[in-house]
């Protein structure tokens, strides 16, 4: 049995009470609309990965056009070192205490080190 949680964004699309209702009857370990904390986006391994990402992205040639955006994607998405995503996600325990310890606040990225 998997010890994943699955969880989304606060986008509409996500939001939505069909997505949500969805969600819940399909997913086991679904986390609702409101058990995660909104203000503290910098434990979310996700929001992380897409910050590394945009990194990856500024270093090549902007994007001229749909597919040569496509293709920066790719490349930035196969540079990104797979120790990266392993260290985002054991690291939660360690963020997720520090955003106790500061009542919901930004945590800052000190704990991200490993990233540099």
């Amino acid at each position: 049995m998997s010890r994943a949680i699955f969880m989304q964004d606060g986008a509409p699309v996500h939001t939505a009470s069909r997505t949500q209702e969805w969600c819940k009857n399909n997913m086991p370990a679904f986390w609702a609309k409101g058990e995660w904390l909104g203000n503290s986006p910098d434990i979310k391994p996700i929001e992380n990965l897409w910050n590394i990402l945009q990194e990856k992205l500024n270093e090549m040639n902007p994007s001229t056009n749909l597919n040569q955006l496509a293709e920066n994607l790719k490349s930035g998405w196969r540079d990104i070192n797979p120790l990266i995503l392993e260290n985002l996600v054991a690291g939660m325990p360690a963020r997720i205490d520090k955003c106790i310890q500061l009542k919901g606040g930004y945590i800052g990225k000190k704990l991200f080190s490993f990233l540099n």
